[in-house]
């Protein structure tokens, strides 16, 4: 396969295709939008970021010498596109910027690796829905299918994004995604109605809610406002409701997504997702979260997703819910809510 750079034909392996925050840039004498983490070559041949530059940083260009920095516009997550493995360490476009030849996504310490990641594929929504176009449908609902929810609140505050990951069950061996909801603006009490919502539409999705900060409003509101049966409360008994993300529940789910997407066992369609997961890596000994600079919300949801078919009541071998334990772990978590309404020492737990 070959690409025509300048004047000539150069080899190359194809084309990356992933979607990541990305930035206009504009120079003194030509522009490009490409993804925070693209490489130029500045006039030392040095390499920075698209995220490091600044308005008045100089890169190489070979029609001009130099391109100057004029201004520089975040566009959000964007589709972009990267030739890989050109023959040479560096490649040119037609506005003559030189840019660094790209030739993995990922790296050895990403959760998934760089190979794996190279396979997923980006699929547009079938359907968005909200107002502001937070919730893509990539599968709808099927009668009779058996689905599961991961979620991660957020304060709504413009930073980090609550997210929801909702996943098929088909089997042991077949799982795949099938709806993703990502806002940084809801609020807990707003979140909670919304993934009681999507849980109704997927079938009355059990699902997993991270308890942690903001999630302690959405966890009180979806057990106790909105009366949803079906949160998994995975804490032991008079540890409060959902899921706390600790050292050991985290990496839990963490490797357990890392197997069902090494395995090609859980499809993955959403952009946002497979971006975020090229920058979720090893910070330190079994620790992983987003690269700096990066978010990792999708990625959390979707552990959690995946987190919930490890739990007691998931029948795996049938894909079913465990009615007795369920019904078992509701009544225990009712009973110690009226013994200890009033009590501070219990509800401390959650502050």
């Amino acid at each position: 396969m070959f690409i025509k750079i300048g004047d000539t034909f150069k080899k190359f392996d194809g084309f990356q295709k992933k979607s990541a925050e990305s930035v206009h840039i504009i120079f003194d004498n030509s522009e490009i939008t490409c993804s925070l983490d693209h490489r130029f070559k500045t006039p030392d041949n040095q390499d920075i970021y698209a995220k490091d530059l600044k308005r008045g940083s100089q890169v190489k260009n070979s029609t001009f010498d130099i391109s100057q920095v004029v201004q520089i516009e975040e566009v959000g997550v964007k589709t972009v596109y990267t030739p890989l493995n050109i023959d040479g360490a560096l490649y040119e476009t037609t506005n003559g910027i030189i840019h660094h030849n790209c030739s993995f996504i990922g790296s050895s310490n990403t959760l998934i690796s760089g190979n794996v990641l190279e396979k997923l594929v980006e699929m547009e929504p079938i359907d968005v829905l909200y107002e502001d176009l937070s919730l893509s449908i990539y599968k709808k609902p099927e009668a009779g299918h058996f689905y599961l929810m991961g979620c991660d609140p957020c304060a709504g505050i413009g930073g980090d994004y609550a997210c929801i990951q909702v996943i098929e069950i088909k089997d042991k061996y077949h799982m795949e995604q099938v709806a993703t909801y990502r806002s940084n603006t809801v609020k807990p009490g707003q979140f909670a109605r919304i993934i009681d919502n999507v849980s109704k539409m997927y079938n009355n999705a059990y699902f997993i809610i991270e308890n942690n900060d903001s999630g302690k409003q959405v966890v009180e509101e979806i057990w106790y406002t909105l009366e949803n049966p079906n949160l998994l409360n995975t804490e032991k008994a008079g540890k409060g409701l959902g899921t706390k993300s600790d050292k050991r529940s985290k990496l839990d789910a963490c490797l357990e997504l890392q197997r069902v997407v090494d395995a090609e066992i859980l499809t993955i369609h959403d952009g946002v997702t497979i971006a975020e997961l090229s920058r979720f890596e090893e910070q330190q000994s079994n620790v992983f979260k987003a690269a700096k600079g990066n978010h990792d919300d999708t990625v959390s949801a979707l552990y959690w997703a995946v987190y919930a078919t490890l739990q007691p009541e998931i029948d795996m071998d049938n894909i079913r819910i465990k009615e007795e334990i369920k019904q078992e772990d509701n009544m225990t978590i009712d009973m110690m809510a009226d013994a200890m309404e009033y009590n501070d020492d219990f509800w401390s737990d959650f502050k």
